[in-house]
């Protein structure tokens, strides 16, 4: 039976880490949820997660609404991932909710005020919904939150595999340790990883160093589409459905864009719009004043002050309209 084992970690452990360590040594099988449109943190998280459980004998389940993009194929135990809209689990399993604000960011899961689950997130507006809530948005990542769990639970001997899915979450969601997110512990966290195996010039080639001929076509639409304010430093850009029929990119493959805005000199919030077929999808970005979050949840989305999202409900022609008539009043 697995038991929790205690490490010199880098800060005191809350009374939420050891609840969640606790439960996941309990039960014997844990399904992992990763939220929608997935990006690196909830993916390299999952797989960390599901390599260890497999490891220590545990039964474990993987899965998420939205496929993984290609470019995070290359994680350990992606070939096991589920796409799956609903879940039907009983009490016998555990529920783990990887870096999702809300239940509905993931699948849809029956009866699920009734069963155990836990929640590791590092989000500042998450609900709080699942039986033991970690959530720290000190946290630069989910990732740091999942080493911190895992080290506890395993001891200091984490594999290369669990390795790599923590080095990419923490990676992408730190902007490569380039955002104001990113703290000291990040940088021990990673210095601890790459202890267990990891090397950076690797990693690197496989998270950005994977660009198709198509994501660079559908990346030049956007750029040629630019609406730039260099009195506020605001940048955004769109992508409507025929963008991706005619270049023939995937959805996932927008990945990164709206970050890629924030390299015009002195720019200080940027925004990607996205057309699918029921709404646009607005990638938020900032490193000055306007706070991203603030911008998301005045539409119903969330995520962090540096880095958000929101859906609208328009055709793309309005949405980018509404947008643009947003950003010159917004007073963040």
């Amino acid at each position: 039976m697995m038991t929790a084992r205690t490490n010199n970690t880098e800060m005191p452990p809350s009374g939420a880490l050891l609840e969640v360590v606790a439960e996941l040594c309990k039960y014997p099988q844990w399904i992992l949820l990763s939220h929608e449109q997935p990006d690196g943190d909830t993916l390299g998280c999952g797989s960390a997660f599901y390599c260890f459980a497999t490891r220590f004998g545990k039964s474990a389940r993987w899965m998420g609404p939205d496929p993984i993009p290609a470019s995070y194929a290359f994680l350990p135990g992606s070939d096991r991932y589920e796409i799956a809209r609903d879940l039907c689990a009983t009490k016998e399993s555990l529920l783990v909710f990887i870096d999702t604000t809300t239940p509905e960011r993931t699948l849809s899961v029956s009866g699920i005020s009734g069963l155990p689950s836990v929640n590791i997130d590092h989000h500042g507006d998450n609900s709080r919904f699942a039986s033991v809530n970690l959530v720290d948005p000190r946290a630069g990542a989910t990732a740091e939150l999942a080493w911190e769990i895992l080290r506890r639970i395993g001891g200091d001997n984490l594999s290369l595999d669990e390795a790599m899915g923590l080095y990419a979450g923490l990676v992408t969601d730190t902007g490569r340790f380039s955002y104001s997110c990113t703290t000291p512990r990040s940088h021990r966290i990673a210095s601890n990883l790459l202890e267990r195996g990891i090397r950076p010039e690797l990693m690197d080639l496989l998270l950005y160093c994977n660009l198709t001929p198509q994501a660079l076509r559908l990346r030049g639409r956007a750029f040629s589409r630019l609406d730039y304010d260099p009195d506020r430093g605001v940048a955004f850009t769109w992508l409507s459905k025929s963008d991706f029929e005619e270049t023939g990119a995937d959805f996932s493959e927008t990945e990164g864009l709206s970050s890629d805005l924030l390299r015009i000199r002195d720019s200080q919030f940027s925004a990607l719009l996205v057309e699918n077929n029921t709404s646009v999808r607005v990638s938020l970005r900032s490193r000055g004043k306007i706070s991203a979050a603030e911008v998301a949840h005045k539409h119903g989305g969330g995520g962090h002050p540096n880095a958000a999202g929101m859906r609208l409900s328009l055709p793309i022609e309005r949405a980018v309209d509404f947008f643009r008539e947003e950003m010159r009043e917004f007073n963040g």
